[in-house]
């Protein structure tokens, strides 16, 4: 369902979609102007700053926003969509990485996947950056409040992750004018800026970044990295394709959001010039005294918005690799009537909110945070660079000169940006790279877990039509019930049917075989979503198809083809079967460790039945061993 109530409204209200895009996609990189250049002086010195370096930092911040958002997000990187859905693990179903023969192609489904681990850690770091930034707003307004900045920004956090069971829906209308107010503020506050002090527009001019870097060799990498604090939200313009649309979150991009940054920038660049004591919260010294408070309640609320913005993100791409197989199922609760993107995922939640929380207190101050940020972002960057050169190559029918030269061109800036991040790794990048290594951890060991419950379930079944031709079974007692089996390989016979079958002598009247498989696109059309193939007048095997952002309802979709053959879906009753893992007793190779975490995972994994939303009262599991 791409169509959102934001772009229902867009029929309405004039540029409705572009105001609804403000809240949604730009809530992140809104905010960087509370943090990126005051991290980029302290980088340079601090208070010891020379004009020539702020003018660097403007120049370096300016071009990282056209080179890294610009051109290679609006331009380009947009126009790689599947069926109109963004993000990394749209490119890794673009590309067919996810179930076909990978050979040569490996790296780039271990790209995509550390890609998606990188934002997931993300998501810890990004809520608690942007509040913690906000809050600090106190430093400047009322320094005797300094000791409350933490416990604020505790309780603010604890108010949004709590508040996510609600859903989105209601609040998210306010969002796009909260944040267009936001986009506002910050463009009238540097042009104040500005005004005091036009000579900082010389930042503009590219040599005096490299002048800066040139300057400073053995500080290069900080500086780079703190400019990066710019761009981190840019990833987010792709994630959220599928929202708004390509061309609404260009416009809204080009004519509001990157206008209002850069103006914003410059205009806190201009208050450094002018005075340098500015340094200790640039963004807060720009406003005029009696501006101070409406300007610390607007950017906690938009700081807010970025933290939900982020939150919802994860939860999506939480959403697609769970249906991707690469995460186990949790419980996904949908929020809204209208749009199957707003979702709810209870334990992710609490786990994010633990973490964020624990970020804030453990790191205190967005400047030591400030150190921890950002290095995931920039490798999530790279790696959604080389899916989509590897998309270009494949479908877009460019020269490969071309291809090569586009190449070239994205990776190097976008692997500066990594390489200067990795100095963060000692003062608090460890952090976002040790959450990221864990959920990789996590989705190979579940991948190959599932892999290898399925090639046991091949070995001890038969293919379902061997199973239908055997004549053995003529003296089984027969239930009068349908029974509806679900299968997770669909050309055999389920372990559930073979055990009622051998152990029990038990057959049923009608005997329906049902697998869901999941397809390379975000939506699966009702035309396409079920194929039926009758095995005689007692089995009927059922192949649902859905895309991996629908929502799978196995009954609702089952019934009509069920009415169709004159099963009632009301009366049939539905068999699972529930493996119970046996990892290796000794642990001898890696294959051995992923197997004893998949079994964890496992035992704690949402139940197919609530999975697929099968009724309880008509549901039965049969357990059995599965040894790896």
């Amino acid at each position: 369902m791409r169509a959102t109530l934001t772009r229902d409204r867009a029929r309405v209200l004039p540029f409705a979609a572009e105001i609804g895009a403000l809240g949604v996609v730009f809530g992140d990189i809104g905010t960087s102007p509370l943090y990126a250049l005051r991290q980029g002086v302290l980088a340079v010195g601090g208070a010891n700053f020379v004009s020539t370096d702020v003018l660097g930092l403007l120049s370096l911040i300016t071009w990282s926003i056209i080179l890294s958002v610009t051109v290679k997000y609006v331009f380009l990187v947009l126009r790689a969509d599947n069926d109109g859905e963004g993000g990394i693990l749209a490119l890794v179903t673009l590309l067919d990485l996810h179930r076909s023969a990978l050979g040569m192609r490996w790296y780039l489904l271990a790209a995509g996947l550390l890609g998606a681990a990188m934002l997931i850690g993300d998501g810890v770091l990004t809520p608690a950056m942007s509040v913690l930034s906000a809050i600090e707003g106190l430093n400047v307004i009322a320094p005797e409040l300094d000791h409350w900045v933490v416990a604020l920004t505790v309780m603010v956090l604890l108010a949004v992750f709590l508040s996510q069971r609600l859903g989105t829906e209601r609040i998210a209308s306010f969002y796009g004018p909260i944040m267009l107010a936001w986009f506002s503020s910050l463009a009238v506050l540097g042009v104040i800026g500005i005004v005091q002090e036009p000579r900082v527009l010389a930042g503009l001019m590219p040599q005096y970044g490299i002048e800066l870097l040139l300057n400073h060799p053995g500080i290069a990498g900080l500086i780079l990295g703190a400019c990066f604090l710019a761009v981190t939200g840019g990833e987010a313009l792709y994630a959220d394709l599928g929202h708004f649309g390509r061309r609404v979150i260009a416009r809204s991009w080009m004519f509001v959001a990157m206008p209002a940054l850069l103006l914003n920038y410059y205009g806190q660049g201009a208050i450094l010039l002018h005075d340098a004591e500015a340094v200790r919260n640039p963004f807060y010294d720009l406003s005029p005294d009696p501006f101070d408070l409406p300007l610390l309640l607007l950017a906690t609320a938009a700081t807010v918005i970025a933290s939900q913005s982020i939150i919802t993100g994860v939860f999506s791409l939480a959403k697609q690799a769970i249906e991707l197989g690469y995460l186990p199922p949790m419980r996904i609760r949908y929020t809204s009537e209208h749009n199957e993107q707003h979702i709810y995922v209870g334990r992710l939640n609490w786990l994010l909110m633990i973490a964020c929380i624990g970020v804030v207190i453990g790191f205190g101050s967005s400047e030591r945070l400030a150190s921890a940020y950002g290095i995931a972002v920039a490798f999530a960057m790279v790696t959604t660079s080389m899916l989509f050169i590897a998309q270009v190559k494949r479908a877009w029918g460019w020269p490969v000169p071309a291809v090569w030269l586009m190449a070239a061109c994205m990776l190097t800036v976008d692997f500066a940006f990594a390489a200067a991040n990795l100095v963060k790794i000692e003062d608090g990048g460890w952090l976002p790279l040790s959450i990221a290594a864990w959920v990789l951890i996590v989705m190979v060991s579940w991948r190959r877990g599932l892999a290898g419950v399925v090639a046991q379930q091949v070995r001890f079944t038969e293919p379902l039509d061997t199973f239908v031709a055997r004549k053995d079974r003529v003296d089984d007692v027969e239930s009068p019930r349908t029974a509806i089996f679900l299968s997770r390989a669909g050309a055999m016979t389920p372990v559930a049917l073979s055990r009622l079958s051998e152990l029990l002598k038990i057959r049923f009247q009608r005997a329906v075989i049902v697998s869901v498989w999941i397809a390379s696109r975000p939506r699966v059309s009702v035309e396409d979503r079920v194929r039926v193939t009758a095995f005689g007048e007692q089995f009927v095997r059922v192949d649902l198809r859905f895309g991996y952002m629908q929502q799978i309802d196995v009954p609702s979709v089952l019934a009509p083809a069920l009415s169709a053959r004159g099963i009632d879906p009301d009366e049939a009753v539905y068999v699972i079967g529930h493996e119970r893992i046996l990892p290796p007793d000794e642990v001898m190779r890696l294959r051995d460790v992923d197997a004893h975490i998949f079994a964890f995972l496992a035992r704690n994994a949402e139940r197919s039945v609530d999975r697929f939303g099968l009724p309880r009262a008509r549901t039965v599991e049969i357990g059995y061993p599965v040894k790896l």
